[in-house]
């Protein structure tokens, strides 16, 4: 199945905290191709320093429940403390796409109800999948050019 993860980090040493999350994410997904990084500003939340972001896309076996769960596990394991709603973070792993499955339960919503919406997801991913599609809502073009056409 094809799974679109998202990572962001804002804190230490912002890279490097991407690298490592990739690494994590190699052993997860077969086939990756990482997005490159792009600098963003905080949307929404306190006011915090910049985020470095980036989009990978895999192939998985696993449900996306479980796929879901892991990536909290390599949040934890780097420190991810959750303390402010859409506050500075070490690392965030989000999963954005998984196939052309419709998820809505308490612990998991797919597609990820923001990603239409948000630039520091849709610039890395049009980077490597110029044919992106977020199901049921569009084409990743065409909903980037319809976010910038606003702003």
């Amino acid at each position: 199945m094809k799974a679109v993860v998202a990572l962001g980090s804002n804190l230490e040493n912002r890279k490097l905290n991407l690298d490592i999350a990739i690494t994590h994410l190699e052993v997860l997904l077969q086939d990756l191709k990482v997005s490159p990084y792009v600098e963003t500003t905080p949307v929404g939340g306190p006011d915090q320093d910049d985020f470095i972001n980036a989009v990978v896309i895999g192939n998985c076996d696993l449900a996306p429940e479980i796929l879901l769960a892991e990536l909290l596990k390599i949040e934890d394991q780097m420190g991810r403390v959750r303390e402010i709603k859409w506050g500075p973070r070490i690392i965030d792993l989000d999963l954005i796409v998984y196939g052309e499955q419709v998820v809505d339960t308490v612990f998991l919503k797919l597609p990820h109800p923001l990603a239409h919406s948000r630039e520091f997801v849709l610039i890395p991913w049009l980077a490597i999948d110029p044919e992106g599609e977020i199901p049921g809502i569009g084409a990743v073009k065409s909903l980037l050019a319809s976010i910038q056409s606003t702003s």
